[in-house]
């Protein structure tokens, strides 16, 4: 399950009349979608101009008209520096050009029972074969959840969390799986599962960064104790 950025592209190119053109395809490319933005609920689209060489890669971005946000903006051209095209064509020649592609950031909304079988899939590959792709690639669906937008009092997600994380992770939330949403567990999980990974050593960053926020959001929408109960919890739970 991916973060939808749509693509589309329109070619901007001029030719003589009477000569064929094969409009460019857009292959593959990497989302990016900035945790930070996520966590805001920020959406936009970018319009951007594209400048594809003569193997189908970016070989330029310009910004023709932004999404109102920096972070989207910043997004967008990290986004379409990874796009891979099919040449653009002239008869048989292949042409260098340029094309005008709108990146949509948009939230597509969670459903927690495609994301618990994905989650449950990837930790069975990793169980049977450990790869550090699939590590990263099972940590950014724990984003997709994390960096959801949430309110306070948004515990429906919960269940699953709790049945998808190892018991030092789900100690971490005991008596309050109902009580606030669990989203940083996910964290500790990565964290204690696989603690010699780069996966978790970037987990720590960021759960250090979001933890800069929440703890806010926490002793607000609890009893300030409980809050820290949870913060030392949480601190208790990746020591090694």
């Amino acid at each position: 399950m991916k973060w939808a950025i749509f693509v589309c592209c329109l070619l901007a190119i001029s030719c003589p009349a009477k000569r064929d053109i094969l409009v460019p395809v857009l292959f593959d490319y990497d989302l990016y979608y900035p945790d930070e933005a996520r966590r805001q609920g920020m959406e936009g689209t970018v319009h951007v101009r594209v400048l594809i060489n003569r193997s189908g890669k970016t070989e330029d971005v310009v910004i023709l008209k932004s999404s109102g946000s920096y972070l989207l903006d910043s997004a967008a051209v990290r986004t379409a520096k990874t796009f891979v095209f099919s040449p653009a064509m002239i008869g048989e020649k292949v042409q260098k050009t340029w094309v005008l592609v709108p990146i949509e950031f948009k939230f597509r909304d969670i459903d927690p029972e495609e994301w618990f079988a994905e989650v449950e899939i990837m930790q069975r590959k990793i169980s049977k074969k450990y790869d550090k792709n699939m590590v990263d690639e099972l940590y950014d669906l724990y984003k997709q959840m994390i960096y959801s937008p949430w309110d306070a009092t948004d515990v429906e997600f919960n269940y699953y969390i709790k049945e998808m994380v190892v018991d030092g992770a789900a100690w971490v939330w005991e008596g309050f799986w109902s009580e606030y949403p669990a989203r940083v567990v996910l964290f500790v999980d990565i964290i204690n599962r696989y603690p010699d990974s780069f996966t978790a050593l970037k987990a720590r960053a960021d759960l250090s960064n979001f933890l800069d926020k929440e703890r806010i959001t926490m002793r607000h929408a609890l009893d300030p104790e409980q809050a820290d109960t949870l913060v030392n919890r949480i601190m208790k739970a990746i020591e090694f």
